[in-house]
């Protein structure tokens, strides 16, 4: 699977977009550690659950605190990174996980994230769909 980058320099410098699995984390220099990023799932479909499994391990072994999900299969998602989560770290509750109601409102959750944005989606179609509904928005550093 070829896996891209997709970074949105007309919204704000610091959001990375690209499609959930390892090939974007594993590709992307500036990704290695992520210590200072917010990570968003987008999802709307139940993935396998190896890459998400696979996504979640290489998120959290580099240093990812702060995560959140959205879209319909954000549940599903959201428990594999909690196993995951609790398996590298030990104890649950270690990286905070939030769920974001509706993409609508994912300006408003980037707007108050205080450290660079991570948008992990589902597919290509959620990505461009993230990246219209960001155009809209504006941000203050």
């Amino acid at each position: 699977m070829i896996q891209h980058n997709f970074t949105d320099f007309t919204a704000n410098q610091n959001i990375t977009f690209g499609i959930i699995g390892r090939g974007i984390l594993g590709s992307n220099r500036k990704l290695r550690d992520l210590t200072n990023h917010t990570v968003i799932i987008v999802c709307d479909e139940i993935m396998d659950e190896s890459v998400v499994r696979e996504t979640a391990d290489v998120i959290l072994t580099r240093g990812c605190k702060n995560i959140a999900f959205c879209k319909d299969a954000n549940e599903d998602i959201r428990a594999i990174f909690e196993e995951e989560d609790i398996e590298i770290n030990g104890y649950e509750d270690f990286s905070v996980m939030w769920g974001i109601e509706d993409v609508e409102d994912l300006g408003m959750e980037i707007s108050s994230c205080w450290n660079e944005v991570l948008i992990l989606c589902g597919n290509m179609s959620l990505v461009r769909e993230c990246q219209e509904l960001l155009k809209e928005e504006v941000f203050v550093c």
